[in-house]
């Protein structure tokens, strides 16, 4: 525990990051061709509004428990990543069919 913390500090000290620690960067929208997703759509409307043809590298699929919920209902989530060139990765996080959050990875 003590190495780790040691370590923080010296990172701290030189401004050294190393990836595994970097975190991500929240966006408001993510472009695409000359429209955007935006927070609040559907994917329906990331369909429509991006075009059918413009689709995500990956799609990760997950189901868990809804939070605060006593009746055992499940929260429906689905990430898609979506890779544009050199660019980094971005990924758009939909909650119950909702763009709920879209981000990099720094």
């Amino acid at each position: 525990m003590r190495l780790k913390a040691m370590l923080l500090l010296v990172m701290a000290a030189t401004g050294w990051q190393s990836p595994a620690l970097a975190g991500s960067t929240d966006l408001s929208s993510l472009a695409c061709g000359n429209h955007a997703i935006e927070l609040g759509m559907s994917p329906q409307d990331i369909k429509s509004t991006c075009g059918r043809n413009w689709k995500p590298a990956y799609i990760s699929k997950h189901k868990r428990r809804a939070v605060g919920a006593d009746d055992g209902s499940n929260d429906l989530f689905e990430k898609w990543m979506y890779k544009a060139g050199g660019k980094k990765a971005a990924h758009v996080v939909i909650k119950n069919g909702e763009v709920v959050r879209i981000f990099t990875v720094r």
